[in-house]
C-alpha cells in the first residue's frame, strides 16, 4: 500500500484561463475551501442571532454549539454541519493519495457523525427520564431513543474530538506547505496558530469543565467549540484565497511551487 504524500498537484499560475481544465479543477477545490471556511466562521453568529430572532428574546448562548440541535435553529445547525461534512468528504477526491484527502475525509465523516448522533438534551434534571426509556421522553431523536441518550452522546463527543483533531492536523499541513514553498511565511504562521488554537480549545473543554470555569453564560464547552470552529474556518478560508485572486481583474494566484507537486514514481 502506497503511503499518502504531503504534496499535491500544482495549481495553474493563472486562474483566469477558463479554457484550461486544470484551472477548472483548481477552482472547484478552492471553492470548497472558501465555502467550508465561511460556514465555520459564520455558524456561531448565525445560531445566536437566528435564535434571538425566532424566539423574539434577548441574545443568549447555549451550553454548547451542539445544544442548538434542540432549539428553533436545529435545521440551520444540521444543514451547516452536513454541508461542511460532505464538502470535506469530497475535498481533493481527485488526489486520493494525499494526506489532505484522507484527513479531510476523516474530518468529514466525523462531523457528519456529530449531526446524526446528537448530544444529550440540555438542562435535564437528575431524575428526568432519558431517551431510550418507555414512554418516550419529549425531544428525543430516533437514534437517541434506539441507542439510549448517554451512548448516543458518547458517540457524539468522540466524533467531535476526531473532527477537531483532524482539522488541527490539516492546519499544520497547510502551514508546512506554505513554509516549504517559501510562498508566505506569514501565512504559515497563521496556519500554525489556527492549529494550536484548535488543540488549545480541545484541552480547554476538558480543563474548564473540571474547574467549572464558566464566563457569564459561556461554558468551557461552548467557548472551546466556538474557538476551534472559528480557527478552522479562518484556516480554510485563507487556503482558498487564491480563488478570490483569480476572480479579481489583474490579479493572479500565487505561482505553484515545487513543494506543491506530486513527484512522479521512479522508473523500474
Amino acid at each position: 500500500m502506497r503511503v499518502p504524500t504531503m504534496d499535491t498537484v500544482p495549481r495553474p499560475r493563472d486562474l483566469a484561463d477558463r479554457d484550461d481544465p486544470a484551472v477548472l479543477y483548481a477552482k472547484s477545490y478552492l471553492l470548497i475551501r472558501t465555502s467550508v471556511g465561511l460556514i465555520g466562521i459564520l455558524l456561531p453568529v448565525v445560531l445566536i442571532v437566528g435564535e434571538a430572532y425566532f424566539l423574539r428574546g434577548g441574545v443568549h448562548v447555549r451550553g454548547s454549539l451542539s445544544a442548538y440541535y434542540f432549539t428553533p435553529m436545529r435545521d440551520i445547525f444540521v444543514a451547516s454541519l452536513s454541508v461542511t461534512g460532505f464538502l470535506l468528504v469530497t475535498y481533493l477526491a481527485g488526489q486520493p493519495r494525499t494526506w489532505d484527502f484522507w484527513l479531510s475525509l476523516l474530518a468529514g465523516i466525523a462531523v457528519i457523525g456529530v449531526v446524526f448522533f446528537p448530544t444529550s438534551r440540555p438542562e435535564l434534571t437528575a431524575g428526568a427520564a432519558r431517551c431510550g426509556t418507555v414512554p418516550e421522553p419529549a425531544g428525543c431523536s430516533p437514534i437517541q431513543q434506539s441507542l439510549g441518550e448517554t451512548p448516543t452522546a458518547t458517540v457524539h463527543f468522540c466524533c467531535a474530538a476526531v473532527f477537531m483533531l483532524s482539522i488541527a492536523v490539516l492546519a499544520f499541513l497547510f502551514a508546512y506547505r506554505e513554509q516549504n514553498r517559501n510562498a508566505s511565511p506569514g501565512m504559515a504562521r497563521v496556519q500554525k496558530l489556527c492549529g494550536w488554537l484548535i488543540i488549545a480549545a480541545v484541552a480547554w473543554v476538558g480543563l474548564g469543565r473540571l474547574l467549572h470555569a464558566d464566563v457569564w453564560e459561556l461554558t468551557p464547552l461552548y467557548l472551546g467549540e466556538v474557538v476551534s470552529v472559528a480557527a478552522f474556518g479562518v484556516s480554510w478560508l485563507l487556503t482558498g484565497r487564491d480563488l478570490l485572486r483569480g476572480l479579481l481583474p489583474g490579479r493572479r494566484a500565487a505561482p505553484p511551487a515545487a513543494a506543491d507537486r506530486i513527484q512522479p514514481e521512479p522508473a523500474h
